[in-house]
């Protein structure tokens, strides 16, 4: 299965594309703002890379949120207007289960996004991507409390840029130094492994965007 990955929920602007598990392209710069003006290029360089074009796909995932809410609707947007155009199905796929994805399989895995405003997004998974938690959104104290009464005991791996919020860890958990980001060859290999959807996929808002009425433009570094 060829199938072409992206991201733009957070701090980077990534594409990725992959045939089974053979990586072809892999496109990534860091970056606050201006993915809009990015993902295209970094796309059609993918593709030029990989010898592929557009219709040889068989998929695209895209990372659907929590995430800047600008940069969610980003990559989604580009999603869907490849699907439109070509008819390839376009797979959602959470920024919480692409940052845990590479460490699932170690042992129950949660990924925390610092969300800003005093929260945090979360998740919890088990090995082949069992959701345990659902992603959700609330304060460090709190997201410790869900996560903790659902797993117990060592083994527990926490990675994200949030991970340092949840202080203090109970005894035996991995917590990271916070600086894992989101890997498009993750998402392509995600949505490659998801049912086949059945229409194209909606953004994941755990929360209101940051922008109030009579505020000019939402910025992209906002989270949702």
């Amino acid at each position: 299965m060829l199938v072409l990955g992206l991201d733009t929920a957070l701090q980077r602007c990534s594409v990725a594309i992959l045939r089974g598990g053979d990586v072809l392209a892999d496109e990534s710069v860091g970056m606050e703002r201006g993915h809009a003006e990015r993902l295209a290029p970094m796309t059609a360089a993918a593709l030029a890379k990989a010898g592929v074009a557009i219709g040889d796909l068989d998929r695209v995932g895209v990372v659907v949120g929590p995430g800047g809410f600008t940069g969610v609707r980003v990559a989604l947007s580009f999603a869907r207007g490849l699907g439109v155009g070509t008819g390839i199905p376009i797979v959602g796929v959470t920024s919480l289960a692409a940052l845990a994805a590479p460490y699932w399989e170690g042992g129950p895995t949660a990924a925390v996004i610092d969300a800003r405003r005093g929260q945090v997004y979360a998740g919890l998974y088990g090995a082949g991507g069992k959701i345990l938690v659902s992603p959700f959104v609330s304060e460090p104290k709190q997201a410790l409390e869900i996560l903790g009464n659902k797993v117990a005991g060592d083994g527990v791996r926490v990675v994200g840029s949030g991970a340092g919020l949840l202080a203090p860890p109970p005894a035996g958990w991995q917590v990271s130094d916070g600086k894992e980001e989101i890997d498009a060859k993750a998402v392509a290999r995600l949505a490659a492994a998801a049912p086949l959807p059945e229409g194209p996929p909606a953004p994941l808002y755990l929360r209101p965007p940051d922008a109030k009425p009579g505020r000019p433009g939402l910025l992209e570094g906002e989270r949702s």
